[in-house]
């Protein structure tokens, strides 16, 4: 099946994630993908609502690695390194977000759930600031970098650099989440080394604020020798 067909652009759509998982759940293959210059019901993390006005690029593409239950947590870092390949000069904020100067330029949801013959599969969607991006959230957008790329191409070439990267994760030796991209996770990580703050991921309250000593190979932030989930914990510079 041509990359074309596997593509579907819409001019708007209520989610693009659920548009994913309606078609993961009938056995769409590997790679599906719906594209939408407009959400009227976005979300992002945690069921947080996610503004979704036209101009901007919004992306779920439906997976299906052949990995075992323990590696699957992985699969949202490979997506962020997918989307990294893609847009330039980006670094990856733990756990699901692609900033550049500390501001952020797109967001990242995966959601698993299993099709109509019980196999397991995952959609990745990717919200990206095109041609605008909130002034409240410390945001920026392609076009005040300099480069606004058009709807189409931009679309599939998201969807190509999340499925290769997820393709070579899955194949990648190991057991644990991140093995056989954690070095190059961790070469494009937003401050890295430097003092964070710890939120809850329930009502952001501070847990802890340390130096941010790595991500571990399961995935979780490590900041002053503790280490944090990303179901219970984000981070922030101090």
């Amino acid at each position: 099946m041509g990359a074309r067909r596997l593509l579907t652009l819409l001019d708007e759509t209520g989610s693009t994630n659920d548009d994913a998982l309606a078609l993961g759940r009938s056995g769409a293959a590997h790679g599906t993908a719906v594209a939408a210059r407009r959400q009227t019901a976005g979300r992002g993390r945690r069921g947080h609502v996610w503004a979704s006005p036209a101009g901007n690029l919004y992306l779920s593409v439906v997976l299906r690695p052949r990995v075992t239950p323990a590696r699957l947590p992985g699969i949202a870092a490979a997506c962020g390194l997918g989307v990294a390949d893609v847009l330039n000069k980006v670094q990856l904020k733990w756990p699901n977000d692609l900033l550049v100067q500390d501001r952020k330029l797109a967001g990242i949801l995966v959601e698993a759930s299993r099709d109509g013959a019980g196999e397991p599969f995952a959609v990745c969607g990717v919200g990206v600031n095109v041609g605008s991006a909130p002034r409240d959230l410390r945001a920026t957008c392609l076009a005040e970098l300099g480069a606004a790329p058009s709807f189409s191409p931009l679309a599939e070439a998201l969807r190509a650099g999340i499925v290769a990267r997820v393709d070579a994760w899955a194949t990648a030796p190991g057991d644990r989440p991140l093995d056989g991209i954690r070095d190059d996770y961790l070469s494009r990580l937003a401050w890295l080394g430097e003092t964070v703050r710890v939120l809850a991921a329930s009502d952001d309250a501070e847990l802890a604020r340390g130096t941010f000593v790595t991500v571990d190979h399961w995935g979780r932030a490590v900041v002053d020798g503790i280490a944090y989930a990303a179901e219970r914990a984000s981070l922030r510079p101090a």
